[in-house]
């Protein structure tokens, strides 16, 4: 729908533009629906245990050669609307069911894992107990899923992962840098985001360490303080350290897949819309990424987000004109976003003409 409003912002100030309108994410919710609408392929189900052990059902994207699975279909936060967050026991056994699953069938020799939107501060260890990994106490039993559990493991088994992705590649693609532990580590940048406290949060960071020890030590592969590492409540690591996974960015996969730029060459104007443009926005972010590349290509940039920060330094750095379509926190409507777009678009040729 937003899209579509640009696009006939765009019509009132140029009736015969050639518009083409392009899906863009950057690794969080709504990366499949992004390239399955750019670019085509399957979409495929498989019902999973969700974060908090819920039914859910979990989609990813069958393209040539490549299988695209998203975390937050699987076991994201959003999935728990309604239901009361639960950061210790919160966990990523559904992502790794469907990775067990996908990689079981032998059709992909690339298995890109797009991780944003979780709900858990788990490491990783429940998609790793789903695909083999055995956690275990000092007594020789499993450990239960859940974060707040990650302190309990005495033992790490890999024996069942060894060589089982054989020729397949895997990739896990986030918008976040942040390390595992730490100031900016997992636990204490997003675990509140999760419904974490600061008991929780001082316990899932030291679980997490303790994980990342014994886990790396298990794998000869333990860089937890790598950017990207505390993607996802860690889950980035913990496939890293198993799978001797790339950490790659979400932006740059999904402009690789969608051709992104031999699109853009053929724009004189890039538009682009966005929730809320602050400075987190254009830090790692979709829309941050596509600022820089429009700088790259010296095309123009315009945004037409539903509001802009207080605190947002002067929007003419990255951008040729910017435009809210929301006022007073109103949810913006299709012809809100159309005439804020058409204003944006005049607004752009007014500073052209002035240089």
């Amino acid at each position: 729908m937003v899209a579509r409003a640009m696009a006939e912002g765009v019509r009132h100030v140029a009736p015969e533009a050639v518009i083409e309108m392009i899906p863009l994410a950057d690794g969080g919710d709504g990366t499949i629906e992004a390239l399955f609408t750019g670019a085509g392929g399957k979409v495929e189900e498989l019902p999973v245990d969700g974060a908090l052990n819920e039914p859910a059902t979990a989609k990813w994207l069958s393209l040539p050669d490549v299988a695209v699975i998203e975390l937050a279909s699987a076991c994201g936060i959003a999935k728990l609307t309604g239901r009361t967050l639960k950061p210790l026991e919160a966990h990523t056994h559904g992502l790794g069911q469907v990775i067990k699953s996908v990689v079981n069938s032998r059709r992909y020799r690339r298995l890109v894992i797009a991780v944003g939107g979780s709900a858990s501060t788990d490491g990783g260890a429940g998609a790793l107990t789903a695909c083999g990994v055995k956690f275990l106490d000092a007594t020789g039993n499993d450990v239960p899923l859940g974060g707040g559990n990650l302190g309990r493991i005495a033992k790490v088994d890999v024996g069942a992962i060894k060589d089982w992705l054989r020729d397949v590649k895997m990739e896990i693609a986030t918008d976040v840098h942040n390390p595992l532990t730490g100031p900016n580590g997992a636990a204490r940048i997003f675990g509140p985001q999760k419904g974490a406290l600061e008991a929780d949060i001082e316990l899932l960071e030291n679980n997490l360490l303790h994980f990342a020890q014994l886990l790396g030590s298990a794998t000869g592969r333990g860089d937890y303080k790598s950017p990207g590492t505390g993607a996802a409540g860690g889950t980035a690591f913990g496939l890293a350290s198993a799978f001797d996974a790339q950490i790659i960015s979400g932006f740059a996969f999904v402009k690789e897949i969608l051709k992104l730029e031999s699109k853009l060459e053929k724009a004189d104007l890039i538009i682009t819309g966005e929730g809320k443009l602050d400075m987190q926005t254009i830090s790692g972010k979709a829309i941050g990424e596509l600022v820089k590349l429009s700088k790259s290509m010296r095309r123009d940039l315009i945004a037409v987000p539903a509001v802009v920060a207080k605190d947002f330094p002067d929007s003419r750095t990255a951008f040729k004109a910017v435009v809210a379509a929301s006022h007073h926190d109103q949810l913006a409507s299709f012809d809100d976003i159309a005439r804020a777009t058409t204003e944006a678009i005049r607004q752009s040729k007014q500073a052209r003409q002035s240089m």
